[in-house]
């Protein structure tokens, strides 16, 4: 995997860390992605703000709150299903 692609999905991977951890970081990810990355001293490409206006909040803190429960570490997660495209 190209360097460059590895740095995208560590810097997304933060921001998605960030929305999971913060429930009103993550609505103004949803209206307004580039403010709220930028917010992180991050920019976004236009395909990434085209998929962050597209996030399922609800779906998110639903996962948030999975993450936080105490059965966390016994979960495993579909990588087809959390993947970004």
């Amino acid at each position: 995997m190209p360097a460059s692609n590895t740095n995208n999905q560590e810097r997304l991977a933060a921001i998605l860390g960030r929305a999971i951890r913060d429930e009103s970081f993550a609505k103004e990810l949803h209206k307004h992605p580039a403010n709220a990355a930028k917010y992180m001293g991050m920019i976004l490409r236009i395909d990434e703000v085209v998929a962050f206006k597209g996030l399922d909040v609800a779906q998110l803190a639903t996962t948030s709150t999975i993450l936080r429960s105490p059965l966390a570490p016994h979960i495993t997660f579909d990588q087809q299903r959390i993947r970004m495209d």
